[in-house]
């Protein structure tokens, strides 16, 4: 096994990481996944927030973040708002919430435990920082087999229940994130026909 080593976003990393992006996610629209410009404006905001896995000088991993304030009941109509615009991020040093955007494992590097770690280190923003909370919008590939006859609410209980296993969601839920709900057309991914879980952990989730 190759010796996975951490950092956080460079310069020098924007475009490889961009291409990492593409590879992972090869039917998202391009306005919904990051690329070079979107990374750069990440950098130069909060480059802390976004935790790179690499092999050797490849990025293998990636799971990106900013500091957000945020009403769960009241989102905006898609995360590019929430995350900013124009290629200007909207991190908001004093926000109470880490909300993590992109997330990615090259298909390769799967079941190595490299998206536990970024994961275990964008926590550890959130508690360095003091924040209460990291939330995020879970994608939902495994609702594809599900979307033709199992309504949405349905499906994420027997994700929940353990009835049903998708391939994101449950992940993070082993990982300590609580379901919040479900939202729609938050960003583009036809797998799922839009669908999205909102999710959340809190420092006081780890025990």
């Amino acid at each position: 096994m190759s010796n996975i080593t951490y950092t956080t976003l460079s310069l020098e990393l924007c475009q490889p990481v961009a291409d990492l992006v593409d590879i992972c996610f090869p039917d998202m629209p391009d306005i919904d996944k990051y690329d070079r410009d979107d990374l750069r404006a990440m950098y130069k905001a909060f480059s802390e927030g976004t935790i790179i896995a690499l092999d050797g000088d490849r990025p293998v991993g990636m799971g990106t973040g900013i500091f957000v304030n945020l009403d769960f009941d009241n989102l905006p109509p898609t995360e590019n708002e929430l995350l900013g615009s124009d290629e200007h991020s909207a991190h908001n040093p004093a926000g109470d919430y880490y909300y993590g955007s992109d997330f990615c494992v090259h298909p390769d590097y799967r079941r190595r435990g490299i998206g536990r770690e970024i994961y275990n280190r964008r926590k550890a923003v959130v508690v360095r920082h003091g924040k209460v909370g990291f939330a995020a919008a879970a994608v939902l590939p495994g609702y594809e087999k599900f979307k033709h006859n199992t309504d949405i609410h349905a499906y994420l209980q027997m994700v929940k229940s353990g009835e049903a296993f998708d391939p994101t969601l449950s992940m993070q839920m082993r990982n300590g994130f609580k379901l919040i709900r479900p939202i729609k057309d938050f960003f583009t991914y036809p797998r799922s026909d839009n669908w999205a879980a909102l999710i959340l952990w809190t420092p006081e989730d780890a025990g």
